[in-house]
Order: structure tokens, then C-alpha cells, then sequence
């Protein structure tokens, strides 16, 4: 009953994001998108003259409000000086409601959570490297858990306001989901993976003392990165 309650408020949300994006896009075709830009919106893609076949492609596109605005966005960003690298966007509304409003989808719900193979683990909105299989483990927590990045400066730690520690798309900024102190113990992971840990991932896993004062003890925890699935897409290893 919960989860269908969510998702209920996730659709709405998406509703309401569209509604907001369209507000803006109609707002600002008129400044940089000209006459032109407008007589294809007002006619669908079959009623104008038909060039060719992928301008009837981009004549579509531009129906959809979501991707209007992030057409808008691309030339604010080249107005500015700024050459951006394109990012594939998802259109998921599932998927934007955690990456841009931070929802959490319910735990168990999934199927990466349950994913066994080697590959790795993208940003659903950039596309971007997060994680990869050999880093991921079963938290018992019911949402995809990982105990290292793929490699530094993938991903953007930030505290929140209830003591949280967010992590987010250090390429697109969306919401990922949250680091924890409770990951695995060191004992239970290969050493040869753990001299191989990227230095911009959290110090925050749950310390033991070992003989040693400056020695961490193999009951030492990791850190336990726990992500929304929806955030992400997983793209299996070529053998």
C-alpha cells in the first residue's frame, strides 16, 4: 500500500515538473528560437515541408516539453562561452523524481539490488562511470549498496541538514542516494581491491584499532555507498 502510495506521488510530481518546464520553454521561444522554431511547433512534423527525415526527427523532439527546456539550457550555455559535453538525458519521470527532486524509491523494488554480473554501474542521466560490480555487495538493506567508487572524482559528498552524508553525480549533480559508516569489514574483502581504493572516496566506515596505533584492524568497516536503482543504469562487461 505504501509503494503504491509513492508512486502515486511520483507521477504527480513528474505532472508537475512538466507543467513548470513548459511555462518556461514557451517563455523563452519567443527570444531564441525566433519565428521559425515557432511555425514548427505550431504544425505537427507530417504538415511541414519535409526536408529530410532526421529534421522531422527534430521536429518531434521539440514537442516534448522537458527536452524543450534542456534545448534552452544547451544554449544558454553556449551564449555564455561555455562548450558543455552533451548528456544523454532520461525521460524516466520515476527516474527525475530521484535524481532532481530526491525522492527515495522503496527499498527491495529494484532489480539492480539484485543484479550478479560484472559491469558497471552509470548515472541515469549523464551516463557517467559511479560504480563497478567488483565494489558492489549485499548490505541486506534492500537498495544497490557499493563499498567503493570506480574511480576518484566520480561522485559529490555533501552533508545534509539531518546529518546525512547525499551523494550525488559529480558530472550532472543529480541526487544518487547516501554514504553510510556501516559497509563491509576489511576482513571480508580482498586486499589487493582495498590498496586500490580511489583517494576522494569518504573516510567514514567505522574504525578498529589494530596492534598498531596508526594500523586498522581487518573488523574496520568501509564505507557503505547506498543508491536509488532508478538512479542509475548498468551496462554489462563485453566478454
Amino acid at each position: 500500500m505504501i509503494q503504491v502510495l509513492f508512486i502515486r506521488i511520483w507521477i504527480t510530481s513528474s505532472v508537475i515538473l512538466s507543467s513548470r518546464v513548459t511555462i518556461q520553454a514557451s517563455g523563452a521561444s519567443s527570444s531564441r528560437l525566433g519565428t521559425a522554431s515557432l511555425h514548427r511547433r505550431r504544425f505537427p512534423a507530417a504538415f511541414c515541408s519535409p526536408s529530410s527525415t532526421a529534421r522531422g526527427r527534430a521536429i518531434v523532439r521539440d514537442h516534448h516539453p522537458l527536452q524543450a527546456a534542456a534545448a534552452a539550457e544547451d544554449e544558454d550555455d553556449d551564449d555564455s562561452g561555455v562548450v558543455e559535453e552533451k548528456m544523454t538525458r532520461t525521460w524516466n519521470p520515476l527516474s527525475l523524481a530521484v535524481l532532481r527532486l530526491k525522492f527515495t524509491e522503496p527499498a527491495w523494488t529494484s532489480h539492480l539490488n539484485y543484479k550478479n554480473v560484472d559491469g558497471t554501474y552509470k548515472c541515469a542521466s549523464c551516463r557517467s562511470s559511479l560504480f563497478s560490480s567488483s565494489g558492489k555487495y549485499d548490505s541486506g538493506s534492500g537498495w544497490p549498496s557499493f563499498w567503493r567508487t570506480i574511480e576518484s572524482n566520480r561522485v559529490i559528498l555533501e552533508r545534509e541538514w539531518d546529518g546525512r552524508i547525499e551523494c550525488r553525480c559529480a558530472k550532472c549533480g543529480g541526487h544518487l542516494g547516501h554514504v553510510f559508516p556501516d559497509g563491509p569489514t576489511r576482513g571480508s574483502l580482498d586486499a589487493r581491491a582495498l590498496e586500490t581504493v580511489p583517494e576522494t572516496d569518504p573516510k567514514i566506515g567505522y574504525k578498529v584499532q589494530g596492534n598498531n596505533v596508526d594500523e586498522e584492524s581487518e573488523c574496520s568497516r568501509m564505507p557503505r555507498f547506498c543508491i536509488n536503482g532508478i538512479a542509475m543504469r548498468f551496462e554489462e562487461e563485453k566478454r
